[in-house]
């Protein structure tokens, strides 16, 4: 009989979907919760912590720690005051400590000394890697650059050495980018950058044509010191749908002015490089921006060379979805989710819900697609708390999330039960939750006396020869 008991506690360990925890703490007087951060390259949790945050446009961390899969955790600083450390999502898996080295101490006669790191290499704004703080500059210096009209110079500044170098960029022709076949962003010309690494940094190009079919992505690849590596152009064709913008974080856009840099974005694997390109696209000619009926959602993917692997278009056949007819009424993602692609749109309407889509890596099927509703309550919290949303569902009373999170709960049965099993308090309680390889990351806190981060990892099924070996364990025992 214990030998039947040990084998199925053994074959549930195996077969059954992971949850860890990999944080449980208390709110102290010396140590509360501040900023988290998930770093895909080295599949890391981050979490700041600190003794107080007086100022919301700051966060003050006084402790930083790692955490792997497993929950190990590994020290990234203790005992110190830094503001708003930024680490790059790009951050080197071998070198991750490196960074800190170049962090300003925070001094309290002086106030708030922001810390070096990168949230966005864009047009106008300087930006860091591990080794160097990137600006780029026209042929005046100045920060403004006209891509029509203006030479582009990358300048590197070595963070630890001062060390300066100026180098002009080779673009992107203007003929691929300009022309009566193609239509012009509201400021003509438009690109944006991206870094990959402490070794590179992209810059992007896009063109739309003014049939609304056809659109390409012009990623050049720069070294740090502004050599160009490689030109890849990114082709895409919707044959008889046709293109539409959407908030995506590839581009700006509103009612008024529209950047063809919102037609799509692409996230790229930090493994083996291949490039998925995801937007959403109608069935009728219309204004890019603007008076048109999405009707669903395109992957595209691509390998490291701009070969492309397939393509996956599909409509959404939800009435709420088609009947928003504004790019920014889109708030569009894709995550990598274990060893699947999660498609989420996340309405930024009087209407809250989050259509998604579960898709097959490799091979662009869709494997499951959905909408989640939601109701927006009101948030009284202070802006200077660990967490703070507003989005609740009415299966999940007195807790709150963030619009993505609706997806991740409606995909993970084991994530939905153990949120169910929270006891329901006069207080809310406040969740994150990351899509990643490894599953699932959820944060948790009721902003005043504890948090948790866990990880929900999906269930595996186990092939045949490794059934089979767990047949052989079970005898010997």
């Amino acid at each position: 009989m214990k030998k039947i008991l040990l084998s199925i506690a053994l074959f549930s360990s195996i077969c059954l979907s992971a949850q860890t925890v990999i944080v449980d703490e208390k709110y102290t007087d010396i140590s509360k919760p501040a900023a988290f951060r998930y770093l895909p390259f080295s599949k890391n949790f981050l979490l700041f912590t600190a003794d107080d945050v007086k100022n919301s446009f700051v966060t003050l961390a006084t402790d930083a720690n790692l955490y792997d899969a497993n929950g190990i955790k590994s020290i990234l600083f203790e005992n110190n005051k830094h503001v708003n450390c930024a680490l790059i999502k790009t951050i080197n898996k071998n070198d991750i400590i490196r960074n800190i080295k170049y962090f300003k101490d925070y001094d309290f006669n002086k106030g708030y000394d922001y810390m070096i790191g990168n949230w966005i290499f864009s047009r106008f704004c300087s930006s860091y890697d591990d080794l160097f703080e990137l600006t780029l500059t026209n042929q005046k210096n100045k920060k403004k650059i006209n891509y029509e009209k203006d030479e582009i110079y990358l300048e590197a500044s070595n963070i630890k050495t001062k060390e300066k170098v100026r180098i002009k960029l080779e673009t992107t022709k203007l003929d691929l980018l300009k022309g009566e076949s193609l239509i012009e962003s509201s400021d003509k010309v438009t690109f944006s950058c991206r870094l990959k690494g402490n070794d590179s940094f992209d810059l992007i190009t896009k063109s739309i044509s003014i049939k609304q079919n056809e659109s390409t992505i012009y990623k050049t690849t720069y070294d740090i010191h502004g050599k160009k590596i490689k030109d890849l152009a990114l082709k895409l064709n919707l044959i008889d749908n046709f293109f539409v913008l959407s908030s995506n974080e590839g581009g700006s856009v509103d009612q008024f002015k529209f950047n063809v840099q919102a037609v799509n974005h692409y996230y790229e694997d930090p493994e083996n490089e291949d490039i998925y390109v995801y937007g959403i696209y109608t069935n009728k000619k219309s204004k890019v921006f603007k008076d048109f009926n999405a009707i669903g959602f395109y992957i595209f993917k691509f390998d490291k060379e701009g070969n492309k692997i397939w393509e996956s278009i599909n409509p959404i056949d939800d009435r709420n979805f088609q009947s928003h007819h504004y790019s920014a009424s889109f708030g569009i993602n894709l995550f990598e989710y274990e060893d699947k692609l999660v498609f989420t749109n996340c309405a930024n309407t009087t209407v809250e819900f989050t259509n998604y889509a579960l898709v097959d890596k490799s091979s662009g099927k869709v494997l499951k697609i959905n909408r989640v509703d939601y109701n927006r309550v009101a948030s009284f919290e202070k802006t200077n708390v660990f967490i703070s949303e507003s989005n609740e569902s009415k299966d999940l009373l007195r807790k709150v999330f963030d619009p993505i999170s609706f997806a991740a709960i409606d995909l993970n049965p084991k994530l939905f039960n153990y949120l169910k099993a929270i006891p329901e308090k006069n207080d809310r309680i406040y969740f994150n939750t990351i899509f990643s390889k490894e599953g699932i990351w959820l944060i948790e806190t009721d902003n005043k006396e504890y948090y948790k981060v866990l990880l929900f990892k999906d269930q595996k099924k186990l092939p045949i020869w490794e059934l089979f070996c767990f047949y052989k364990v079970a005898i010997a025992f």
